[in-house]
């Protein structure tokens, strides 16, 4: 395969890279690991991740071929741009959706709350109130958490590869 050259996204080389079948390039996905070509195959995998990607050498992008959510980027000489998928209205619908899980419960919560007041001898806490918060709370992570593995953020990447990693270690 020759020498492999590293062409990092984290400092900008002296020269523009062209997207080679033969170089490792860092992960669009993790911007952790590398991403390199598979012996025997026309595709790309990441050392950290695990992802494949299928190159398309002439228009300088990589596509993640195993997930669901259609990912690309072109190589820009030294670093990724990621390529934007046409937005439809499917996307709206579900972050409407998403805000209406989060919102309308806690409403709900706060609602019979307000409609059913604490008696005025209880002291303390306004557990109605604390109810509601804690609805809030518990669907919002719900929600960001289904956002985060539509979208792939980055980070949430790394941070579940790394805790995977952690438990696999374990003993038991």
């Amino acid at each position: 395969m020759g020498s492999s050259k590293i062409a990092s996204g984290k400092q900008k080389p002296q020269r523009l890279l062209g997207l080679d079948g033969a170089d490792t390039y860092d992960c669009p996905v993790c911007r952790h690991g590398q991403i390199q070509p598979m012996a025997l195959m026309d595709a790309y995998a990441c050392s950290f991740c695990r992802h494949i990607f299928d190159v398309n050498l002439d228009q300088q992008t990589v596509h993640v071929v195993d997930s669901v959510q259609p990912m690309g980027w072109r190589w820009q000489g030294w670093r990724w741009q990621p390529l934007y998928q046409s937005r439809s209205d499917i996307t709206l619908t579900l972050w409407l959706v998403g805000l209406a899980l989060v919102i309308f419960p806690a409403g709900i919560v706060a609602l019979g709350g307000y409609v059913f007041p604490p008696l005025e001898e209880s002291a303390g806490v306004n557990w109605s109130l604390a109810w509601a918060f804690g609805t809030l709370v518990a669907h919002g992570t719900m929600v960001g958490w289904l956002v985060a593995e539509h979208y792939q953020f980055p980070f949430y990447v790394m941070t579940k590869i790394r805790l995977q990693r952690l438990v696999d270690r374990l003993p038991g």
